[in-house]
């Protein structure tokens, strides 16, 4: 008896020692779980590039709008009733051309009247050079007196003075009458008509609005980083959404002296051939520019990940990489021009880029 409640008290004893490891084990984390704790996940391995600078012929795509090489809003210039219309609206004119008439009558009479004006001071001043001629030899012989021979000069003077007025009111009066001819200041064509046959105006009320459009302006904003290349005289090629296909050339005649602060753009201008009219003033027009060679900063297009609307690379920071913001430009073939963000000879990671996060731990290989 003794010796079976020795044996059971010993059983008792290992089973609760066997017990207590037991649970001192569902404490206690493995080694490897440790170690996997202290390492983190495990690297990515990627591919990396390296950013480079490279020569290329440089091409600007921009959007233009065409406007009017000439514009003008014509406006009466004396009063009176519209007696003839010469142009009306689509109609195409040539510098010179008259255009509208407003009845001249009132004009004419004002001419006449300042024509007989000045043919009396003509008179006047006629017999009063004729009396200063006399008085000056008399004087010579000193028949007359001083005062007698000043009267004369002081009336000659007078009269010379009558004499130039009515020349001048003359002259304005038959400007007058020329203003009732209402002539283009260029050729163009007429956007539109503003009075009817028979209709009064004032002076100042407007009567056509007539535009030039051969050439034609394109204007466009110019990005930034290509102003440096820019210079009057290049050459612009442009197409429109109403003739798909169809290429148009020009050349660049002004560009602004300073940058827009909103869009940092710099506006230019081209005057465009246009013959035909095929481009109108308001068309949006799709523009190419061949700005010569230029130096790029290159890397893989597979480098750039894009999201809402924002371009980002992965830089290669000893065994972690980092998310930087850049700024793309032109592509060529598989590589795409960095403008701003990348410096020449940074590694930027070219696989895995949609695994990776600023921080990811990495295992860079240099892409084959």
């Amino acid at each position: 008896m003794r010796l079976k409640s020795f044996r059971v008290c010993a059983f008792a004893g290992l089973a609760a020692a066997l017990g207590a490891l037991a649970l001192c084990g569902c404490h206690q984390p493995a080694a490897a779980e440790v170690e996997k704790d202290k390492t983190g996940p495990a690297p990515i391995s990627i591919a990396v590039a390296t950013a480079h600078q490279q020569s290329l012929d440089r091409t600007a795509e921009m959007q233009g709008a065409l406007f009017p090489r000439e514009h003008a809003v014509m406006s009466s210039e004396v009063a009176g009733a519209v007696a003839q219309v010469a142009a009306d609206f689509g109609d195409k004119v040539t510098a010179g051309q008259v255009m509208m008439k407003i009845n001249p009558r009132e004009y004419d009479l004002r001419v006449e009247t300042a024509q007989a004006a000045l043919d009396q001071e003509r008179a006047k001043l006629t017999n009063s050079t004729a009396r200063y001629n006399r008085a000056k030899a008399l004087r010579q012989e000193g028949t007359i007196s001083p005062e007698q021979f000043d009267l004369m000069t002081s009336q000659l003077r007078v009269d010379q003075a009558d004499t130039e007025s009515a020349q001048e009111a003359l002259a304005m009066a038959r400007k007058k009458l020329g203003d009732t001819e209402i002539k283009a200041p260029f050729s163009g064509s007429v956007q539109k008509r503003m009075v009817s046959l028979g209709e009064y105006v004032s002076p100042g009320k407007e009567l056509y609005e007539l535009i030039a459009t051969d050439p034609i302006k394109l204007r466009c904003p110019m990005p930034e980083r290509f102003v440096p290349l820019a210079r009057v005289g290049m050459p612009v090629k442009l197409t429109i959404d109403a003739k798909p296909g169809a290429w148009y050339t020009g050349k660049i005649t002004r560009i602004a002296p300073a940058l827009d602060e909103s869009s940092r753009t710099l506006l230019i201008e081209a005057e465009v051939a246009n013959p035909d009219g095929a481009l109108k003033p308001g068309f949006f027009a799709h523009v190419t520019m061949d700005l010569g060679r230029d130096r790029a900063l290159l890397v893989p297009s597979l480098a750039v990940l894009r999201y809402a609307g924002v371009a980002r690379v992965f830089i290669v920071d000893g065994e972690v990489v980092r998310a930087r913001e850049v700024t793309t430009g032109s592509v060529v073939g598989d590589q795409i021009e960095i403008t701003a963000g990348l410096k020449e000879g940074e590694h930027v990671a070219v696989s895995e880029v949609d695994r990776l996060a600023d921080g990811t731990a990495v295992i860079a290989k240099e892409q084959s």
